[in-house]
């Protein structure tokens, strides 16, 4: 009898859940027993596959003292005894704000594509293929730290740093450990130590839809329904529409093959209906939380897994850890489908949970807005988005972005600087969470170019002071600018807004808290206009002028306003 590895590696005492479930590797373990010396109430096991699994669930005692114990496999032969560590668990324990929220900007980076640090990763570098490794790593984002701080985000989401047989980090081969080529789980909890130093948070992107085809789990999986389909020749490939989750006309097979339907022929599809998956996974999110000391999950493939059983999984780590974000990968380009999954989820929740979801509508409709090839009423592409924001329960609770690893960069089919920071200023300034893709701020251009998304995830800079990505940058100094203005103003992070129908094809709304007021004002046309300040008296009484936050300059609201062709001016009103 050998026994391989425990899962998960150590547990926390103290916790709300007082069951454990141990996953145990080995070989010739099919007909063991388990005894250990943590105090527990009750232990049962079920035994796996072909002799290699032992599935040992114990009822905890409360109040375990931290320290190591005993797990003892006994056979008819021999008895292998391992010690197992209970530890207290962190100070997450009490939060009670939700973690990323509307005073947050999320900056969204692949780690294999943003820097590196050190050679230890030099010999992984394929560059000339965009689909394979690149040698970016963990030690590459801390040193960028500081740059990221003075640029002004608050959130940093990577993609999974888990071990894992592709470079984009979704084909998992190990929950429980850090992909090797980016570096170890201590250089991870420094990261996220560090980055709370400077004021950033981190947000974790975990996938319970799908694990690698190089998953040891594929060969010999733990029970014969861990996973969804047939690990054969037969494969069900999604039909990746998840509109089918909630289409009250959808049949019965549509909605099993999106659910059940395997990613890829390379992504097998986890069962998480199954209770010991859906335990599995649960208990490796709180092992992270307790480990790393992360601030939020990006969810990916949300909708691909069991609806339920997400909500459920969120529940028991919303009892554990009040206010912990969960944002959820919603990919359906319609305002009411997501408004839907908000308000389906909130019906579920507990009080205490973060449920974000991620507007791709709003991506849809402001590259319209500027696309050159969009509808003859572009200018109104925005404004009719939020003309439907009566449909969410909570619109705020909403990610916006112009563009992520998933999708064309913005400037490679929109080339142009001035529309560029114009539609960052609308990404920036409406009521919902922003999200920046990494290497927006240097005019970062990729479009696939029929290389796939890895052309999408190009790389980013090495040793770069951060006085150096700022020197002669004119669109990082904007984002810094507005990015750290935006910190200070409650009426962007919290305040009501107020929008009207667009005028010469310039869309006005305010944004307001208490006696902070800011205007906005965005001409995307190709031409001047002049803006008749009277159309928004019932919002400007008591101001006639404002100051731009980005150039600084006080501009007279008492009549005519002319701006030019893709201009824009994100105003702090003054009183009179």
């Amino acid at each position: 009898m050998r026994i391989f590895r425990i899962e998960p590696s150590c547990w926390f005492n103290n916790l709300n859940e007082n069951n454990l479930q141990l996953l145990i590797y080995g070989e010739g373990v099919d007909c063991a027993n388990v005894q250990t010396t943590i105090p527990h109430d009750l232990i049962s096991i079920v035994r796996g596959l072909e002799g290699k699994y032992l599935i040992v669930n114990l009822s905890l005692h409360n109040h375990i003292k931290e320290g190591l114990y005993d797990i003892t496999v006994v056979s008819a032969a021999e008895k292998v005894d391992i010690p197992y560590e209970i530890r207290s668990r962190n100070s997450l324990n009490g939060q009670r704000k939700p973690a990323i929220t509307n005073e947050d900007v999320v900056y969204m980076l692949m780690p294999d594509r943003f820097a590196k640090e050190g050679t230890a990763s030099q010999n992984l570098q394929t560059q000339n293929d965009p689909n394979k490794r690149h040698g970016g790593n963990i030690r590459g984002i801390i040193t960028n730290l500081p740059y990221l701080r003075d640029l002004g985000i608050t959130a940093l989401w990577l993609t999974p740093v888990f071990k894992n047989s592709e470079y984009h980090g979704y084909s998992i081969t190990d929950f429980y450990d850090v992909e090797p080529c980016l570096g170890t789980l201590e250089d991870y909890k420094t990261l996220v130590r560090l980055a709370h130093e400077n004021g950033i948070k981190i947000v974790m992107d975990v996938v319970f839809n799908h694990c690698s085809i190089e998953h040891p789990w594929v060969k010999n999986p733990p029970l014969s329904d861990w996973f969804n389909g047939q690990n054969g020749k037969k494969i069900r490939i999604t039909n990746y529409l998840v509109t089918t989750i909630f289409d009250p006309y959808a049949s019965q097979v549509d909605r099993d093959n999106t659910v059940k339907g395997w990613f890829t022929e390379k992504m097998p599809d986890l069962n998480i209906t199954n209770e010991f998956v859906f335990r599995y996974l649960t208990q490796m999110t709180i092992w992270w939380i307790e480990t790393a000391g992360i601030d939020a999950i990006r969810m990916d493939t949300y909708l691909y897994s069991d609806f339920d059983r997400m909500i459920e999984w969120q529940n028991i780590v919303s009892k554990e850890y009040p206010g912990f974000s969960v944002i959820a990968e919603t990919w359906v380009p319609e305002a009411a489908y997501t408004a839907k999954i908000q308000n389906e989820a909130y019906k579920k929740l507990c009080e205490n949970a973060s449920f974000i979801v991620m507007d791709f509508a709003f991506q849809k409709r402001i590259e319209a807005c500027y696309d050159r090839t969009a509808p003859y009423d572009k200018e109104a592409q925005i404004y009719n988005h939020f003309l439907y924001d009566y449909l969410y329960s909570e619109p705020e609770n909403a990610l916006v972005f112009l563009d992520n690893h998933d999708l064309p960069r913005w400037f490679s089919h929109i080339k142009n600087k001035s529309k560029l920071k114009q539609a960052l200023v609308v990404l920036l300034t409406v009521p919902r969470i922003p999200q920046i893709y990494y290497g927006t701020e240097f005019l970062f251009s990729s479009d696939g170019n029929g290389k796939g998304d890895g052309n999408y995830r190009v790389d980013a800079f090495d040793a770069m002071s951060v006085s150096d990505k700022f020197a002669g940058n004119d669109m990082a100094r904007f984002l810094r600018t507005v990015l750290n203005w935006r910190k200070t103003s409650q009426a962007i992070s919290r305040g009501s807004m107020k929008h009207f129908i667009p005028q010469n094809g310039v869309y006005v709304y305010f944004r307001t808290c208490e006696e902070e007021k800011v205007m906005v004002l965005v001409n995307n046309t190709s031409k001047a206009s002049i803006v008749d300040t009277s159309l928004y008296q019932e919002e400007l009484q008591g101001y006639k002028s404002g100051t731009d936050v980005i150039t600084k300059r006080e501009i007279s609201l008492g009549g005519l306003l002319p701006l030019q062709k893709n201009e824009v001016f994100v105003l702090e009103l003054i009183r009179d």
